[in-house]
């Protein structure tokens, strides 16, 4: 009698569990934050932008519906990809979701796309579904940053966005590829320091070599807020399988130096998130004297 009480609890916690996964699967919450730098001219001030990372073309809720409302409701200067919309996998590569999301957002706003892994694992081995995800993507108006640099200007005032295209060691689950000296000046070249740059790199594992390059603000994604986060304590695991990882979820800092790590739309492989909800990111930029 003891052990069926017992396994009855027990069915009935893991039950729990996979529905509260679910539910955080489908639902997206918004989580802003406001970066301040003496850096931003006044043009800039105020400057919003909504940050999407890890959608693997899937996202939460039904068809990402509710994501497109929230978005409408925030009323962006514009729109970032962090990496990953896309998913592409050995044996399965997909992106039409993303495309129909983009091809929405890219109707009422400016959308910048950094690429991440994924994005850099269909180049390299689905060569024509990246030509015609390309394709595609252009066509609807959205800027592929692929290891460049766009310049916004208002009079005397400059914010430049660049996106960071890594190669596919710097993602590797073991033996992951140093970020040798030199790197980030070599593929994006030279940050100039009058201009408040702000760096679309999927990875957070080099935040500090992203703070030595220049990057005034980083926004990334990549490991799903550590799939499970406990309160008190650091995501769990990482897309990696490495545990409690450094930069998993939310603000770091280097000094004057800033870096935002969305949880993510999306899961891929490892369909399962606890006590860490589908998260739509708000950065506001503000001046300060």
């Amino acid at each position: 009698m003891v052990w069926m009480i017992a396994g009855g609890i027990l069915v009935l916690g893991l039950t729990a569990v996979l529905a509260r996964s679910f539910y955080e699967q489908n639902h997206v919450v918004v989580k802003e934050y406001r970066v301040e730098s003496p850096k931003l001219g006044e043009a800039f001030d105020g400057y919003t932008m909504v940050v999407l990372a890890d959608l693997h073309d899937k996202g939460a809720g039904r068809r990402n519906n509710r994501m497109l409302a929230a978005i409408r409701r925030i009323h962006p200067d514009a729109v970032v990809a962090a990496g990953d919309l896309v998913y592409a996998k050995r044996g399965k590569c997909r992106y039409a979701e993303s495309l129909r999301v983009l091809k929405r957002l890219a109707f009422r706003y400016p959308v910048y796309y950094g690429l991440g892994n994924h994005e850099e694992r269909m180049r390299r081995h689905y060569r024509d579904h990246w030509e015609q995800w390309y394709r595609e993507v252009t066509r609807m108006g959205v800027t592929v940053l692929d290891n460049i640099s766009l310049t916004l200007r208002d009079g005397s005032d400059v914010l430049t966005i660049t996106g960071l295209a890594m190669e596919e060691a710097c993602y590797k689950k073991k033996g992951r590829k140093a970020m040798e000296s030199g790197y980030l000046e070599e593929v994006l070249g030279v940050a100039r320091s009058s201009e408040y740059h702000v760096l679309l790199a999927h990875s957070p594992a080099y935040f500090p070599a992203y703070a030595r390059w220049g990057a005034d603000l980083t926004l990334s994604g990549h490991y799903h807020g550590g799939t499970v986060r406990l309160p008190g304590i650091r995501g769990v695991v990482s897309p990696d399988f490495r545990l409690f990882p450094r930069y998993s979820y939310g603000m770091y800092r280097r000094g004057e130096k800033a870096m935002i790590v969305s949880g993510g739309l999306g899961t891929h492989s490892v369909n399962f998130r606890l006590g860490n909800p589908s998260e739509l990111l708000v950065v506001r930029l503000e001046r300060t004297a």
